[in-house]
C-alpha cells in the first residue's frame, strides 16, 4: 500500500470536511435566527416544507445539520411529523447542489487561484469585532478550506491510465456486473456512516470516477448508497430525543432506503436517461463523468421527492407505528431536551430555538405544581395530590440538570454575542423554575405532616392563603399569557409586563405582612391557635418565595 498516498487522501479529505464544517457552523451564526423563523414559517403545507427544506440546505450546504436541526424541531414540538418529512425530502434534495459545485469548479479552475485569497480575507475578517462580519470570516476560510481539500484530493488520486497500480485494488470490484453496482451502494453507504458527510463522500465518488478508477455504473452505486449513509446523522441525534424525534429519523432512513430500491429496479432505465441528457459518453469522456454523477444524485432525490411527497401522511403513520410500537415493548420514552450536535455536524446557534422551547415546557408544566397545591391548601386532604407535587418536583429537579448540562455545552462552543445573553436569562430561569418546584415540594410535605398531627389552617387563613394563590396565578398567567406570544424570551422585556410583575409581587408582599400582623394577635399565642398560626406562617414563606422567583424569572434578561 502506498501510505504516501493514503496520507495525503486522507488530509485532503480532513480539510474538505472541516471546510464544509466552518462553512456550515459560519452560515447559521450569520443567519441562524432567521433560517430558524424561515423554517419555522415556510412548513405550513409540504410543497413549502419541501422548498425550505430544499433552501436552508441549499444555504448552509449541510443536509445533516437541517435534518438534525429538523429533528430538534420535532423534539420541542415545533413542528408536526408531516412537517418534518417534507423538509427531509427537500433537504435531500439541497445537498444535491455540492455535487454541482464540485463538478463546475473544481475540476475546472486551478482552485488555489481563488481558494488562498478567500481564506486571507476571512482571517482578515475573523478578527473583526462585529460578529457579522467575523461570522462572514469564518464562512470564507470555511469556503477555501473546502476547494483546497477538493485540490488535495484531486491531486492525490492519481490518474489511473497514468498510475493503473495506484488502485488496482477497486478494479477487481468492478467487473461483477449488476453486483457491482450493490457492492458499491454498500461502500457509499459505509463510507458517509465512518466520515459524516455525504457532501465529501459524494466529491470523493466524483474524483474516483473522474480520475478512472471506478466505472460510472459504480460511481451511481456509490451515490445511492451514500443516500441511506447520510441517514445515520439525524438517526443519532435522535437517539435521547423523545418518540417524535425518533420518528422523523425513521421517516429520513425510510424515505431514502425506498429511492434507492426503486432506483436499483430501474437502473438501466434511469441512468439512460440520465446519459442522454448528458453530451459525453462518461465510459470513454471522463470530463463529462462529473456531470453524469451530478444529474444523476439530483434526478434520484427530486424523482424520489415527487413520488414520496404524495404519501407523506402515510409515512408518517407507518414510522409512528414503528416507534411507537417498539416503546410500548420497552417501556421508554424519554421527553427531555437533547444537545443538537452529532458527528462533525454542530448546530449550536441554531439549536438555542429549541432550547428556548424546551423552557418554555418547564415553565408551562409548573404551573400544574400551582393547580395542585392549591387543591392541598384548601381542598379536603388528599395523599395522592401530594404524591404528584413530590413527583414532579423530582423530575424537575433531573430537568433541571439536563438542561444545565446542556447550556455548559452550549458555552464551551464560545456562544457569544445576543446568544450569550440569552444562554444566561434561560440559566436563570431555569433556576427559578426549580426553586418554584422546590416550595411547592415544601408546602406539600408540609401539609401531609400537618395531616397527621391533625392540625389545619382556621379560616382567616384559609381565606388569606386563597388571596395569595389568586396573586400567584395572576402573576403566573403574565408569564404564560406573553411566552404564547413570542417565540423567544425578549417580549418579557416589556415594561409594561414588568411593571405588572412588579405590582403583583408588592401585593403580596403587603398581604403577607398584614397576615404576620395577625399571627401576633394575643388569640394566636394561644396552644389551640398556635399550630394553625404556624402552619400558616411556613406556607406563606414558601407562597411568598414563588411569588419572587416568577418576578426574578420575568427580569431574568435584566
Amino acid at each position: 500500500m502506498n501510505w504516501s498516498l493514503l496520507i495525503q487522501v486522507l488530509g485532503g479529505l480532513g480539510i474538505f470536511i472541516y471546510g464544509m464544517k466552518l462553512l456550515s457552523e459560519s452560515l447559521q451564526r450569520v443567519a441562524g435566527d432567521r433560517l430558524r423563523s424561515f423554517l419555522s414559517s415556510m412548513t405550513r403545507n409540504r410543497v413549502s416544507a419541501v422548498f425550505s427544506g430544499l433552501f436552508i440546505t441549499s444555504t448552509i450546504q449541510s443536509s445533516s445539520a437541517t435534518t438534525v436541526l429538523v429533528v430538534g424541531f420535532v423534539n420541542a414540538g415545533l413542528i408536526s411529523l408531516a412537517q418534518a418529512i417534507g423538509v427531509i425530502m427537500g433537504a435531500n434534495i439541497g445537498t444535491t447542489i455540492t455535487a454541482w459545485i464540485v463538478s463546475f469548479l473544481g475540476f475546472k479552475f486551478n482552485i488555489a487561484s481563488f481558494a488562498l485569497p478567500a481564506v486571507a480575507a476571512g482571517v482578515i475578517l475573523n478578527f473583526s469585532r462585529k460578529e457579522s462580519r467575523s461570522g462572514w470570516g469564518s464562512f470564507l476560510i470555511g469556503f477555501g478550506f473546502l476547494f483546497l481539500g477538493l485540490d488535495y484530493l484531486k491531486t492525490s488520486v492519481p490518474d489511473s491510465a497514468k498510475d493503473p497500480d495506484s488502485f488496482l485494488f477497486l478494479q477487481q470490484y468492478t467487473n461483477m456486473g449488476f453486483n457491482t453496482i450493490l457492492l458499491f451502494v454498500l461502500i457509499g453507504a459505509l463510507l458517509t456512516i465512518v466520515i459524516q458527510s455525504s457532501s465529501a463522500s459524494t466529491t470523493i465518488t466524483i474524483t474516483l470516477a473522474f480520475s478512472g478508477y471506478i466505472p460510472i455504473d459504480a460511481a451511481y452505486g456509490m451515490i445511492l448508497g451514500e443516500n441511506i449513509g447520510t441517514t445515520i446523522t439525524a438517526n443519532l441525534a435522535a437517539i435521547p430525543g423523545n418518540r417524535n424525534a425518533k420518528k422523523a429519523a425513521l421517516a429520513h432512513t425510510l424515505f431514502n432506503v425506498f429511492g434507492v430500491v426503486w432506483a436499483l429496479l430501474f437502473f438501466k432505465l434511469f441512468t439512460g436517461i440520465v446519459d442522454d441528457l448528458i453530451p459525453g459518453d462518461p465510459l470513454t469522456d471522463k470530463e463529462s463523468t462529473r456531470f453524469h454523477i451530478s444529474l444523476f444524485h439530483t434526478m434520484f432525490n427530486v424523482t424520489n421527492t415527487l413520488i414520496l411527497i404524495w404519501f407523506v401522511n402515510t409515512i408518517s403513520k407507518v414510522v409512528s407505528a414503528i416507534v411507537d410500537g417498539l416503546a410500548s415493548k420497552t417501556g421508554k420514552d424519554k421527553d427531555s431536551i437533547r444537545l443538537l450536535q452529532a458527528g462533525s455536524v454542530k448546530t449550536t446557534e441554531l439549536a438555542m430555538v429549541e432550547l428556548v422551547e424546551f423552557t418554555k415546557k418547564i415553565i408551562r408544566d409548573t404551573y400544574d405544581f400551582l393547580r395542585l397545591t392549591e387543591q392541598i391548601l384548601l381542598q379536603p386532604y388528599d395523599a395522592t395530590r401530594i404524591g404528584q407535587v413530590l413527583k414532579k418536583e423530582e423530575e424537575l429537579d433531573q430537568v433541571r440538570t439536563e438542561v444545565l448540562t446542556y447550556l455548559n455545552q452550549i458555552q464551551e462552543t464560545g456562544v457569544t454575542g445576543n446568544y450569550a445573553k440569552d444562554v444566561l436569562g434561560i440559566m436563570e430561569r431555569v433556576k427559578a423554575v426549580e426553586e418554584m418546584g422546590d416550595n411547592f415540594a415544601s408546602i406539600a410535605r408540609k401539609m401531609r405532616k400537618s395531616h397527621r398531627q391533625k392540625v389545619s389552617l382556621d379560616k382567616t387563613f384559609g381565606h388569606s392563603v386563597k388571596d395569595q394563590m389568586d396573586l400567584l396565578k395572576h402573576h403566573y398567567d403574565i408569564l404564560l399569557v406573553n411566552l404564547d406570544q413570542s417565540e423567544t424570551f425578549d417580549i418579557l422585556g416589556n415594561p409594561q409586563i414588568r411593571n405588572q410583575s412588579r405590582e403583583y409581587r408588592f401585593q403580596m408582599i403587603r398581604s403577607i405582612k398584614k397576615n404576620d400582623s395577625k399571627v401576633k394577635k394575643k388569640k394566636y399565642q394561644k396552644k389551640d391557635n398556635l399550630m394553625p398560626a404556624l402552619l400558616y406562617r411556613d406556607i406563606s414563606r414558601n407562597l411568598d418565595n414563588i411569588s419572587r422567583l416568577l418576578n426574578a424569572a420575568i427580569y431574568a434578561d435584566v
